[in-house]
């Protein structure tokens, strides 16, 4: 604990991921326009009588950016980063808190669907924003806490996802960079 010097690669995988993120939701879905359209209603013959399913849209809408997805991967770099840079003495409890950390992504994310209503891109960019929370809370770094909340307002300000995501993706890579470029560590980094 206490080196914020390694908290760069954290910062740098999430704003890559961003990235893949936001170049994937640009790639246009040929032939899902026509897929939902035919799924909106279905018909059904039974015994010669034919029945209509209508499917409800639920009003909190869904991420358009693949955030469980791109968390998941940070969460996984992040822990081999740490794996390597810290040579656990208990490999066990660290495996465990990785474990922990990977399905504490979906269950956050379910948590805030069902109980906050929150729409999946703005879910998305608060449990990142709760990851670095995490990570600065590791590294004791107020540098981390204060990017943490730029990285929230950047990414939920912006009401498109995607512009909102390449914004807060070159925030993080500001603050990987500024932790990169910092002096040597010395005793007061620690508090």
């Amino acid at each position: 604990m206490g080196s914020s010097r390694r908290s760069w690669f954290p910062l740098a995988a999430l704003g890559f991921a961003l990235l893949v993120m936001a170049a994937v939701a640009l790639v246009p879905a040929r032939g899902l326009e026509g897929y939902q359209r035919l799924n909106a209603v279905s018909t059904s013959v039974l015994n010669g009588r034919a029945y209509a399913t209508a499917v409800s849209v639920d009003a909190v809408p869904s991420a358009r950016l693949g955030w469980l997805a791109g968390l998941a991967c940070v969460v996984l770099a992040a822990a081999g980063w740490y794996w390597r840079q810290l040579r656990p003495p208990r490999p066990g409890r660290f495996l465990l808190g990785t474990l922990g950390a990977l399905a504490a992504v979906p269950l956050l994310d379910l948590a805030g669907f069902l109980q906050l209503r929150l729409g999946g891109d703005v879910r998305g960019a608060l449990l990142a924003a709760l990851g670095l929370l995490l990570l600065a809370g590791y590294e004791r770094s107020w540098f981390l806490a204060a990017v943490a909340g730029v990285f929230v307002l950047v990414a939920t300000v912006f009401l498109p996802p995607v512009p909102g995501a390449v914004a807060a993706a070159g925030v993080l890579f500001a603050a990987a960079f500024a932790v990169l470029l910092r002096g040597p560590v010395t005793a007061a980094d620690g508090t």
